[in-house]
């Protein structure tokens, strides 16, 4: 399971999304330029937190995730909750192996 969460771009042509992946084990950021027309560039601005275990406080993102949003005081302890949450179901069996596979090839 895991948990992800919108939360408000400092532009208004940027998307913002946080959360807990919890068969990485990792908290994670996305920002997103929307595109328009045929515009060439990358859209994905920023992305951390997917590798297993990359990411394993959410005070982490807060540094990387400032010049495109604010992660909050209240937005951080949600997401340790969600992290809590999902605390006692782990990674399923299937999960783990497809981890451990990763591991081999990174």
């Amino acid at each position: 399971m895991s948990s992800r969460r919108s939360i408000p771009a400092r532009a208004p042509n940027l998307t913002v999304a946080v959360g807990w992946d919890n068969p990485l084990a990792t908290f994670f950021a996305q920002v997103e330029r929307i595109q328009y027309d045929e515009d060439p560039r990358e859209p994905l601005l920023l992305w951390i937190g997917s590798e297993p275990g990359e990411i394993t406080q959410a005070e982490q993102l807060v540094g990387p995730l400032a010049p495109y949003a604010e992660l909050t005081a209240g937005l951080v302890d949600q997401l340790r909750a969600d992290r809590a949450a999902d605390a006692d179901r782990g990674p399923s069996a299937l999960q783990r192996t497809a981890r451990s596979l990763f591991r081999r090839h990174w």
